[in-house]
């Protein structure tokens, strides 16, 4: 006769989640069953406690990103919004554009360290085989702090979705000291050239000079460049290229590659 029952199931679909006993699901395949604790966890809540923990690392990750997202669209700052049509507005005043979405997930992110707090007081305090009262009041708490962190990240993401940078007013935030803020990258660009204390003398003195007579420092800049013993055939343009935001990024990029690199290799 032909095999019949579980065996049967197995050939067809070798995936399928099947019945070990009453109330327990398994997936078939060694590999792919849940690793079981060496010891009993009625007591043992080092799991319970690793989850809120994570959960506490995710909420803050969400928080920093929120918070800075909430900064720039400040109307004094302006740097980016998010263009949700209809959304973010004011009972009483027009014009405003409230990034609900940043808010929202900063919001889940301040609750956050709180649960898990709780969640981790539950779990340091089981008494003998079975806890009376600490194991139950984890509930809560864990149930909580899934469901805000969970939201949290939604929110963000629907703010990172829906974000729009204004170019303008971020180029403006960088001038608003007149250049001075990419000093360091002018030395820096000058320092194969010049060597590095010399390149440094040369940096310092013309931001004084800038802040001292209330000038642009491209242009004091370019005023030092060109007094030099062998200056470029443009000062004035070399000046700009030193101070150029754009190339004020770092390693910042390679970084991010790197990180999506290793989380793609170890999920």
């Amino acid at each position: 006769m032909a095999a019949r029952g579980p065996a049967r199931r197995r050939r067809r679909h070798p995936r399928r989640v099947r019945r070990s006993r009453p109330g327990r699901a398994r997936r078939a395949g060694p590999a792919a069953r849940p690793r079981r604790p060496p010891l009993a966890w009625h007591t043992e809540r080092g799991r319970i406690a690793e989850l809120a923990g994570l959960l506490g690392r995710a909420g803050a990750a969400v928080g920093s990103v929120a918070t800075d997202l909430v900064l720039l669209a400040q109307t004094e700052v302006g740097e980016v919004r998010e263009d949700v049509p209809g959304r973010g507005g004011s009972s009483t005043l027009p014009h405003k554009r409230n990034p609900v979405a940043a808010v929202s997930a900063r919001a889940a992110a301040v609750a956050a360290p709180g649960l898990v707090a709780s969640v981790l007081t539950a779990a340091s305090l089981h008494e003998h085989e079975r806890a009376a009262g600490p194991w139950h009041a984890e509930w809560r708490p864990l149930t909580e702090l899934l469901r805000t962190v969970g939201s949290g990240a939604a929110w963000l993401a629907d703010a990172t979705t829906h974000l729009v940078v204004d170019p303008d007013r971020v180029a403006a935030a960088l001038d608003v000291t007149g250049g001075l803020l990419l000093a360091e990258q002018a030395t820096t660009g000058l320092r194969e050239r010049l060597g590095h204390a010399a390149a440094k003398d040369l940096v310092t003195t013309a931001a004084s000079t800038a802040q001292d007579e209330h000038r642009p420092f491209a242009d004091v800049l370019a005023e030092a460049l060109a007094g030099l013993e062998n200056p470029s055939a443009d000062p004035a343009a070399e000046a700009r290229a030193l101070l150029d935001p754009a190339r004020a990024v770092g390693e910042a990029a390679a970084l991010v590659d790197d990180l999506l690199r290793s989380r793609q290799e170890n999920p």
